[in-house]
């Protein structure tokens, strides 16, 4: 065995605050081999990019290292300096970081962001490292690279950022990268493709990784080795195969069996861990754990377990269970400490009549000026990034619309609330055209209709406290007859948030706190129309889950009409009635959701359903569910736009744009050639 390129051992790190120290890390150790890739997985809060940062010496002011080792190359990171930390950072480890939006600098564009990166290699002319900086832009699937690249972050969709924040990581050729969600934000395509990419560095370069993630189906196809983190502690570690196949401790059992991506049937209620992550200020004298778990007796409450050795080689866990000092209490013979939402709640009425009908949208924008559009002879300087979309929602009912980055979900929710001017068609809200109201008459309508964005901290005021952001619709609408104490309270309640959080900033909440105050945000003014921007996005998995059985609860009381848009597909087929599939700004299939899972139609939508990771190690996938790059809206493909990397197209793909045809189940879809049904 060769020595680890990293190796921590007994690492404990404490954070000053007000109230105290938050024991952030007590007693971590694992190991990252050289040439292999390690998941480090957990709930948020439970330390994993705390361990990141403590390797990289990036930690806040405020933290400090109270005892531990850190070995990188043999050498003990936490000694060095600031400027021989400065040498090794980039160059030798490198981190594609979790919110590229924060992590990029947004006045410079990607050119002059790559470039610097590269300002070590003194030996390249500025001419070769910007056809570098191009090459790795494209290696991580981005289109026209070498027109994109003088473009800024702003101009780059969530997905589009954070493949150029792994081109940025991987320009130095590091010894070592650390991926902290380096998936967050890709859709199941990009995800592939990002897979397929740190494999092939890892076997052309003996590349090391340390990925962090909460998401399964990416260690498990990513990963030789997992290291289950709770609470600041390492409660489980091991092979891949054995922590997915035979875990251990009820944590992990529990973690795994709320990966919705393993619910082979579609469930509207899913299943979720109770409880949160306990105080960090005073750690539980026991377990840490035990508060939340199923098969906790008098001991693990008050003696702390320690690391058994379990028969698979390298496999520990730290449980009472395991050193056989407590046993599983007669009639709690599920594995894993979950529990599905009550499915009693009252059922769903869906109302005949259409409470959103869209016909023919299309959205336009203007990508330069009329002088420099003469100037270079260009005739049309337009980009349309939604083209006659046709959509259609109920009273209680909830429509899913996946597609890959950049096809035009958000640009088309923003158009129905008239927040991006659109050019043609038709958007009907309860019968009136909203592209026709004058905007007094459309500010009345936007009290029935709300919209939940993607970024659940981003979206809230850094200045206001979270009472202010949940009534802040009452005012602005001129509710302020109401008691505003009163609704703030009300509203917590409604979305299960306690109420001493009303004086908490954003900063101060966790993403899935974050995420129910953007809930209880959108439902202030009881709305019959919810546009929710990737609900799910960033959440751990069984926080997933409780937002999703939350705004399912909710749905069911008050009648609401969801509008979900997301890329997180099997999240999508366990919520939504109907689906539609978007391409380039084009609905290339809609119809049922569990007809269209079930038996794609579309090439598109069959690449997109079979390209769902399993959190499964034996299910890796071999090859990309779409090869080749997604076309560039400003240069569509003739015919089919799909064509160019659709293993089915033939000459009239390639020729001519297929009609709408509805076939005999009633899904509408955009193919010459309908796969089999």
């Amino acid at each position: 065995m060769k020595d680890p390129l990293l190796d921590i051992r007994n690492l404990n790190v404490d954070f000053r605050t007000p109230r105290g120290r938050v024991h952030a890390l007590r007693d971590v150790s694992f190991s990252v081999p050289r040439g292999k890739s390690v998941g480090v997985v957990g709930e948020s809060g439970s330390g994993k990019s705390t361990v990141i940062w403590a390797v990289t010496q990036l930690l806040a002011r405020n933290a400090v290292v109270e005892s531990g080792e850190v070995l990188f190359d043999g050498e003990e990171v936490l000694s060095w300096s600031e400027s021989q930390m400065m040498d090794v950072r980039g160059e030798k480890i490198s981190i594609v970081f979790q919110d590229p939006m924060t992590s990029q600098v947004p006045v410079l564009n990607y050119a002059q962001q790559m470039t610097d990166i590269l300002y070590r290699r003194r030996g390249m002319s500025m001419a070769e490292k910007k056809k570098k900086a191009i090459e790795m832009m494209r290696r991580v699937g981005i289109p026209d690279p070498e027109s994109r690249i003088i473009q800024y972050p702003h101009q780059f969709s969530g997905g589009m950022r954070q493949r150029a924040g792994i081109a940025m990581a991987l320009l130095m050729d590091p010894m070592l990268l650390i991926a902290d969600e380096p998936t967050t934000a890709l859709d199941v395509t990009m995800e592939a493709q990002i897979i397929h990419l740190m494999r092939e560095l890892q076997r052309e370069f003996e590349a090391t990784l340390m990925v962090v993630s909460h998401n399964l189906g990416l260690i498990a196809e990513l990963c030789d080795e997992v290291v289950v983190m709770y609470a600041g502690e390492v409660i489980e570690s091991g092979d891949v195969r054995d922590i997915f196949y035979r875990p251990a401790h009820p944590y992990t059992q529990a973690l795994l069996e709320c990966d919705p991506a393993r619910e082979e049937e579609r469930a509207r209620f899913l299943p979720v861990i109770p409880g949160d992550i306990p105080d960090l200020h005073m750690p539980p004298q026991g377990c840490v754990f035990a508060p939340r778990c199923r098969y906790a007796a008098e001991k693990c409450h008050d003696v702390e377990p320690k690391p058994t050795t379990l028969p698979e080689a390298g496999h520990n866990s730290r449980c009472h269970l395991l050193d056989g000092t407590v046993t599983v209490p007669s009639g709690k013979s599920k594995s894993a400490e979950t529990r599905r939402a009550d499915d009693t709640t009252s059922p769903r009425q869906v109302d005949g009549a259409a409470l959103l009908d869209l016909s023919n949208l299309s959205v336009r924008f203007q990508v330069m000026g009329a002088v420099h559009a003469r100037l270079t002879g260009v005739s049309t300087p337009y980009v349309d990034a939604v083209l006659d979309a046709s959509l259609s929602l109920r009273k209680g009912e909830t429509l899913g619309l996946v597609g890959e980055s950049g096809s035009g979900k958000t640009t088309l929710g923003r158009a129905i609330l008239g927040l991006v001017p659109a050019k043609t068609g038709q958007v009907l809200f309860e019968g009136q055209d909203l592209l026709k109201l004058p905007p007094g008459a459309f500010k009345a309508l936007r009290r029935d209709m709300a919209m939940m964005f993607q970024d659940p901290v981003g979206s809230l005021s850094p200045r206001r406290t979270v009472k202010s952001l949940i009534t802040e619709p009452l005012e602005i609408h001129g509710r302020n007859g109401k008691n505003l104490d009163v609704e703030a309270e009300r509203l917590c309640d409604m979305v299960r948030l306690p109420k001493n959080f009303l004086s908490r900033y954003p900063h101060e909440l966790s993403g899935g706190q974050a995420r129910r105050v953007g809930v209880a945000r959108a439902l202030a003014l009881n709305p019959s129309l919810v546009i929710a921007d990737e609900p799910t996005a960033g959440l751990d998995v069984s926080v997933q889950g409780e937002i999703l059985n939350l705004m399912s609860e909710l749905q069911a009381e008050h009648g609401l009409g969801y509008l979900i848009i997301s890329h997180n597909l099997p999240v999508i087929r366990h919520i939504s009635d109907k689906l539609a599939i978007m391409y380039l700004g084009r609905l290339v299939e809609r119809g049922n959701c569990e007809a269209i899972f079930d038996k794609p139609a579309h090439p598109y939508t069959e690449a997109l359903v079979r390209g769902v990771p399993k959190p499964d190690p034996d299910k890796r996938r071999t090859l990309l569910s779409i090869e080749g790059e997604v076309p560039s809206v400003t240069n569509r493909p003739q015919g089919c736009e799909f064509h160019t990397r659709c293993k089915y197209a033939t000459d009239l793909c390639r020729t001519e744009r297929p009609d709408e045809q509805m076939l005999s189940d009633g899904r509408i879809l955009t193919c010459h050639h309908p796969l089999a049904i």
